[in-house]
């Protein structure tokens, strides 16, 4: 009955202050809508990996390994010998499984031929990850050394609506297959994507440098018993390797599988959060939104009680008592909050497409799931009872004897409040919109940052068994069309280039020394296809004495110590390989630039590695290109699809998060402002109603419009000015935090919060301004009569 009595007098209150109603409404919903999103990519977020129903016990061996300068880096390369060691020295292991590194091969039935990813790994793999088996044997998916098992999605490619058990394929020209099972395509929340899965037993036996302790070519994932204790089995593991070799100083141990995702960053071997950072920032942001919904709620429902005064008083005459209004007020709350959610349910359903192209996911929406609706449910009834607690208490203490004997509204107070929570809400804009464009500053210098080599034009193609056997002349007819500048040879990423090491020698290396090096394999054709600058030397001539030479970067020079003027021609020792260094390059970016610049050393190599780099001619039309690259192309490899990437568009890939992060900033931005002005439109719109008679007299007595619209302002400005003056200091800590993760970044400059708070008081004033210009033109006679 109270229900439906508070929904009663809620639908008649929204009818008789219909522009207090909707800015209540449009801030909930708006608020509760952006809420909804960043709790739907939250859930998207922790749902990776969390799809194993041992989730618990599931656990990846990492290693932390200490160099002797004591910096300690981890990750997840660990010797495939450790394997047998923890089925022998850990009990408390139920069971263990290894794989190589996921790596793209080619696989063949028949004609047809496909580049995929997939992985060597033990028989175990099945039974400890949950990828499930739908044609074959569920206990036995990989019953022989020759057997493999390929995805459902593979499985229609290679061999359409056939029975694909029996078949024969065929994976990088040299290994002959059975297909033995048949499994469900891996989730897109699985963090290891593979679309086929080999006997380790193959992999391990091509690759004897695997043999050895100080290796790292496999990833070891191991489920433990309920009853263990994690620090008790570490304890054990720490010691595993070193056991077993002397000169190692590597110590592995376990860490929660389904953490990494989110938890995956680690500086001296401890962990430093990850992604997560990401999670509780827009969770924050979340929560920010939804006060600032709230506290529009709250100014206006404490604004407009002179109008519900007497209602209140009389309930209390014919018998209610406090308690019983706020609860009757708290309904009231709940009501709109719902109706807003209901609203905010219809926008999340109608803008979820272009929510999943800012942040690159594919979330749906299922209301009926019972995570998503228990905690958007959750979220409308913190909101609904944070935006109606103070409102409610604040109308049931209205007396009404009082009210009665004297103008409401002459009684009412809470000015004060009103004020400091208009304060908090631009306070909070300011925050966002600073942050915003620090954001967005960071990522436009990101993309067009000079990184020491021309990233344009570029095409980036795999290396295959067919281009090795033939490298000299697949790049010759390359050079021989009229569309392509250059083309030369790369043994890894060149934005993060993956390989370092601190065994470098040189002529007076001091002892104590621990440098971290990368190392990049390279032919004579790279340095001149990026662009990259040859301060000193020679680049490599492509002549077999060139494999005794070494190119390093200006960086390394320095830290070497050697002096520019005795550079070429220095000795250098890489791995036990002696040789000279015949050139150096200026420094150029080759690491994430949260990183810096790391020393680099050039190692000559003519197709030991992964991709082949091609300078396209910039007049050149890339359709044009694109046709003669791959007639060439499948001259020489005439196996593979033709596939390539550009290489800006792989730098785009590395700083992905960041791009969403900058794209969801902007986003939220724009509604906390929106949010904030609504707030400020109904608070105008209430204090020239309240004003009315004021503004009559006033202009009476010879007031301009311009006058009164300064008047209505003036409040509302000094307003705005407090929240730029206390959320400034406070966006300039949280944009220095944010860029001090960066090794390059933009400077915070005073024009960037001058622009913001300039640009928020505009917005405020053309809330506040359309109300004040309203009410100043309104006719005195109107505003008078009844006096």
């Amino acid at each position: 009955m109270m229900i439906f009595h508070a929904l009663r007098t809620t639908f008649r209150n929204l009818f008789r202050h219909k522009t207090n109603a909707a800015v209540n409404i449009l801030s909930l919903t708006i608020g509760l809508t952006s809420a909804i999103f960043i709790f739907l990519w939250i859930l998207d977020e922790y749902g990776f990996d969390k799809f194993h129903p041992n989730d618990k016990e599931l656990y990846q061996v990492l290693i932390n390994q200490t160099f002797p300068d004591g910096q300690v880096h981890t990750y997840g390369a660990t010797p495939a010998k450790l394997k047998e060691a923890i089925l022998s020295e850990i009990p408390e292991v139920n069971k263990i499984t290894i794989t190589n590194m996921a790596s793209t091969q080619l696989l063949q039935f028949g004609e047809d031929s496909f580049q995929e990813v997939g992985i060597y790994a033990d028989p175990d793999w099945f039974s400890i990850f949950n990828f499930p088996i739908i044609h074959g044997d569920p206990s036995k998916p990989l019953p022989a050394i020759n057997s493999i098992a390929i995805s459902q999605k593979l499985a229609d490619k290679l061999f359409g609506k056939t029975d694909p058990i029996g078949k024969t394929v065929q994976v990088e020209q040299t290994q002959q297959f059975m297909v033995s099972a048949v499994f469900a395509d891996v989730p897109l929340h699985s963090s290891i994507q593979f679309e086929y899965v080999a006997p380790f037993e193959v992999y391990y036996q091509e690759n004897p440098w695997m043999q050895g302790w100080g290796t790292g070519g496999t990833n070891t994932y191991v489920t433990l018993d309920p009853k263990a204790s994690l620090p008790a089995v570490n304890q054990k593991l720490e010691r595993l390797i070193n056991s077993n070799c002397e000169d190692c100083t590597t110590s592995p141990f376990l860490y929660g599988f389904s953490k990494l995702y989110l938890n995956g960053k680690f500086e001296g071997g401890k962990n430093v959060g990850g992604r997560i950072d990401q999670v509780m920032l827009f969770g924050a942001v979340a929560g920010i939104i939804l006060l600032m919904a709230c506290i529009n709620f709250m100014n206006l429902a404490t604004a407009s009680a002179a109008s519900r005064s007497k209602e209140v008083s009389v309930r209390k005459i014919i018998g209610a008592n406090r308690s019983g209004l706020v609860v009757h007020f708290m309904l009231e709350s709940l009501i709109l909050a719902f109706l807003g959610f209901l609203l905010a349910i219809l926008l999340v359903q109608l803008l979820l497409p272009f929510f999943n192209t800012i942040t690159s996911k594919s979330i749906q929406l299922d209301i009926f799931d019972p995570l998503f609706l228990g905690g958007a449910i959750m979220i409308t009834l913190v909101c609904g009872l944070l935006a109606g607690i103070y409102p409610a208490i604040f109308l049931s203490s209205f007396k009404p004897l009082t009210i009665f004997q004297r103008n409401a509204g002459s009684l009412l107070t809470g000015s004060g409040l009103r004020k400091t929570l208009v304060v908090i809400q631009f306070a909070s804009a300011v925050i966002l919109m600073v942050g915003s464009i620090i954001i967005y500053q960071q990522i436009h210098y990101i993309s067009n940052k000079d990184l020491g080599f021309n990233k344009s034009q570029v095409l980036v193609i795999d290396q295959n068994k067919n281009l090795i056997a033939n490298t000299a002349p697949f790049k010759n007819a390359m050079l021989q069309l009229s569309t392509v500048d250059n083309i030369g040879f790369g043994g890894s990423d060149i934005y993060v280039i993956p390989i370092t090491t601190t065994e470098i020698e040189w002529p007076g290396k001091p002892s104590d020394a621990s440098i971290h090096f990368k190392l990049f394999r390279s032919d004579a054709g790279f340095i001149p296809t990026l662009g990259i600058e040859m301060i000193q030397g020679r680049n490599f001539v492509g002549q077999n004495q060139d494999s005794l030479h070494y190119i390093i970067n200006r960086k390394a020079m320095e830290v070497m110590g050697i002096p520019e003027d005795e550079v070429i021609g220095s000795e250098l020792d890489v791995w036990g390989h002696k040789g000279k260094i015949v050139g150096v390059t200026a420094d150029f970016h080759n690491d994430n630039l949260k990183v810096g610049i790391e020393p680099l050393v050039f190692i000559y190599s003519e197709n030991l590695g992964a991709y082949y780099f091609v300078k396209v001619n910039q007049p050149a039309s890339m359709a044009e290109a694109l046709a003669g690259i791959e007639k060439v192309f499948k001259t020489y490899s005439p196996d593979y699809p033709f596939e390539f990437t550009f290489l800006d568009e792989l730098f785009e890939r590395q700083y992905r998060s960041d791009l969403v992060m900058g794209k969801l900033s902007l986003s939220f931005m724009v509604i906390a402002i929106l949010i904030s002005c609504l707030g400020l439109f109904g608070l105008s719109t209430f204090t020239a109603a309240r004003k009315t008679k004021e503004l009559g007299i006033r202009k009476v007595m010879g007031a301009s419009s311009f006058n009164l619209v300064l008047l209505l302002c003036r409040d509302f400005t000094k307003l705005v000015l407090v929240s730029i003056l206390i959320g400034s200091p406070i966006a300039w800590y949280l944009a220095k935090s944010y860029l001090s993760g960066f090794a390059f970044h933009v400077d915070i400059s005073w024009v960037t919060f001058l622009l913001s708070g300039l640009g928020l008081l505009a917005v405020a004033l053309i809330s506040v301004g359309f109300q004040s210009l309203k009410a100043s033109l309104t006719n005195p006679t109107h505003s008078l009569r009844s006096e």
